[in-house]
């Protein structure tokens, strides 16, 4: 897992992990529910940010069966994790279950 990005200070020295230092974390999490229009789950970053990140992007891995015509967004985003919100995107839709479907998510600084 990449360490948070350091501010870098006078005096301070250069090594291998302040290198690959980035204030991006990305992960997976696998989302299951029964007969469901929405759906929230937590979500903890590996390592908690300084911040709460500027950016959480999430993305449901699959577009077919019960996953078609569903969205993905965070909320309530702090430095240690966010809430994922899946929801059906179209009112007329009916509840759907959903077993082990990966959803990406991405956030940064």
């Amino acid at each position: 897992m990449p360490v948070p990005a350091t501010l870098w200070q006078p005096g301070m020295r250069i090594t291998a992990g302040r290198l690959r230092a980035t204030d991006v974390q990305r992960g997976t999490v696998l989302v299951t529910f029964t007969s469901q229009t929405s759906w929230t789950q937590a979500v903890t970053f590996p390592e908690a940010f300084p911040t709460a990140p500027a950016g959480v992007v999430t993305q449901i891995a699959s577009g077919a069966g019960p996953t078609a015509r569903w969205g993905s967004r965070a909320i309530s985003v702090t430095p240690t994790g966010f809430t994922l919100f899946c929801f059906v995107t179209d009112a007329a839709s009916a509840a759907a279950s959903w077993a082990d479907i990966p959803v990406y998510w991405e956030a940064r600084v």
